[in-house]
């Protein structure tokens, strides 16, 4: 009787896994179903049909202030008025489109070094941070239907900036579109200098980062030190052309760069256009 019991036990168990197998495999087969009606087609007639084509970048390297927000003359510009007022009475301040000529070159860091002492330096970044924590800029009109519409085709997009990285993250969870619109990798100030551009390891590690190719990769900047950064890293870079107009920048930027945007629409006409087949 026990024998019986046994083999009755397993026989059970035997009926029990064979409806199992049976059920999953019903289950794989509804889920490829779904997938087939579900998922766009990338082929060339589907292409042809206006479905979403593959992209010509997976990987987007965005500069934030001036390319991605008005952060230069809504915030960065107006700290530096103030630094210059409060620490540095005698002088006067450089113009706003001076301003953006300091950051072209020699570069921000330089600049306020030529103007400020290591301890005056100190009270600069206090005022510097104050109006980063005060404000929020304003996103260009485009951008966010812009980074949206990357990511939801399936690009990856890394912030490279000289702001610094918590506040970057504050300015795009601030923004009502925060959730299709986040990037998934904020590289922004660092105090070592070999590890922020125009140095090439920011773009080097948002390769690493993504598993991505040189040539999978794209750098958006308006100013020298994310072209330089991008040509020490074998990238295709191309300029942001619509947060100013500066005579000097505006040479460096044609002459450097693939190719000159002066509006976000045209960036995007570019980066969204169907890959090559």
């Amino acid at each position: 009787q026990a024998a019986q019991r046994s083999e009755a036990r397993r026989l059970e168990e035997a009926r029990r896994h064979e409806e199992r197998r049976e059920r999953l495999m019903e289950e794989a087969a509804a889920t490829e179903a779904t997938e087939a009606t579900t998922t766009p087609d990338i082929s060339p007639t589907a292409l042809s049909e206006g479905l979403s084509p593959r992209l010509r970048f997976r990987v987007l390297l965005l500069d934030h202030d001036d390319t991605t927000v008005r952060g230069t003359e809504e915030v960065h510009y107006p700290a530096h008025v103030e630094s210059v007022r409060v620490l540095r009475p005698e002088l006067e301040p450089v113009s706003l489109e001076g301003w953006f000529q300091k950051n072209h070159e020699p570069g921000v860091s330089c600049y306020l070094k030529s103007l400020f002492t290591p301890e005056l330096m100190e009270e600069e970044q206090r005022i510097w941070t104050k109006a980063m924590e005060d404000k929020v800029p304003t996103f260009y009109e485009g951008i966010a239907e812009l980074l949206s519409e990357f990511r939801a085709r399936g690009g990856c997009v890394a912030v490279v900036s000289h702001s610094p990285a918590e506040v970057i993250q504050r300015h795009y969870s601030a923004h009502p579109w925060a959730e299709q619109i986040q990037p998934d990798l904020v590289l922004g100030w660092d105090q070592d200098a070999s590890r922020r551009k125009p140095a090439p390891w920011p773009a080097l590690h948002a390769l690493e980062y993504f598993g991505a190719k040189p040539t999978e990769a794209l750098v958006v900047d308006d100013l020298s030190p994310g072209v330089k950064m991008a040509k020490a890293a074998g990238l295709e870079v191309v300029a942001a052309g619509w947060g100013h107009s500066v005579e000097p920048i505006q040479e460096y930027m044609r002459k450097e760069c693939r190719h000159y945007f002066e509006t976000v629409q045209e960036f995007a006409d570019f980066l969204l256009a169907p890959a090559s087949p």
